[in-house]
């Protein structure tokens, strides 16, 4: 049996907190050892998890920002733009990256992917400065594939859990898996530093294609992406979203999962009425970010 480190059963530990009641986790965490990896204590995890399933239209927003922002010590945005609008003027286009060891991209040698550009370069300039190879993707813009600058390179392609045609725009639509297996000979076989994605509503089929298919676990270290909800959406349908990332923070191998979340902020923009809370204002769009636990020694 591998052991695991108690910080990262600590982290375990607190990301479940927020997103049950007290009660429950009284019953639960009986279940739950923080000392081995074996059948059981995936088992017990697992468990957890699916009680969540259950959590109320409070309890969602709850999980939904919690940041837990004590597992990444060094937390830091990379590039924003000041945005003045609709009476509010605050920092946008930014990704929280985590500078901690060993899930930092290395200065000078580092790769990220970026999805969904929509002519607002302040993220892929930032990495590009940090001296990462930044490969952007934006079929929206009717731009054909060329090099932004020395360190980015454009292309004219989407990301989508499969390959083929947009449906309604008819842009070139490409997994994650894909998309890596064309850039090979540019990047080789190495992990992702940074996989940001800010896709309006395709993450919710993406992030499940890449955990199915285990190109998250097996090549991406930390991913930022903005998730998207419509201010009218079911409580199923909330509950369904919130299972995804909740699959993507299980600790459960079959899940390919072990992903730990560090950050997460509202998009100041996007405040809206909710129905599933009774016309009370949430946020139907919010940054989270994550890094891969895998890249930490147990």
């Amino acid at each position: 049996m591998a052991t695991i480190s108690y910080w990262r059963c600590f982290v375990l530990v607190l990301a479940i907190i927020p997103v049950i009641s007290v009660t429950r986790w009284i019953v639960g965490l009986q279940q739950f050892s923080c000392h081995t990896r074996d059948d059981d204590s995936v088992t017990a995890i697992s468990e957890l998890w699916s009680i969540a399933q259950n959590m109320s239209a409070e309890e969602i927003f709850r999980y939904l920002h919690w940041t837990n922002s004590t597992s990444c010590l060094f937390a830091v945005d990379f590039g924003f733009f000041i945005r003045n609008g609709e009476g509010l003027a605050a920092p946008d286009g930014h990704k929280a990256i985590c500078l901690d060891l060993p899930v930092s991209p290395v200065y000078n040698s580092c790769i990220v992917y970026s999805f969904g550009i929509n002519n607002q370069w302040s993220f892929d300039k930032a990495m590009s400065d940090f001296r990462c190879k930044v490969y952007s993707f934006d079929p929206s813009m009717g731009e054909e594939d060329h090099d932004e600058s020395q360190y980015i390179h454009f292309y004219n392609l989407g990301l989508a859990g499969k390959n083929g045609r947009h449906p309604s725009n008819g842009w070139k639509m490409e997994t994650a898996s894909s998309i890596y297996q064309k850039l090979l000979p540019y990047h080789g076989s190495v992990a992702i530093d940074i996989f940001k994605m800010d896709i309006e509503f395709s993450e919710w089929e993406v992030i499940p294609e890449m955990m199915k298919s285990g190109f998250l676990a097996n090549h991406v270290k930390q991913l930022a992406v903005e998730i998207h909800f419509d201010p009218n959406d079911s409580l199923a349908t909330f509950r369904n979203h919130v299972h995804i990332l909740q699959k993507l923070e299980s600790a459960s191998p079959s899940d390919a999962g072990q992903f730990i979340r560090f950050s997460s902020r509202p998009n100041p923009w996007l405040k809206r009425e909710l129905s599933i809370l009774h016309g009370k204002e949430d946020y139907i769009g919010l940054e989270l970010a994550w890094y891969n636990s895998r890249y930490f020694r147990a």
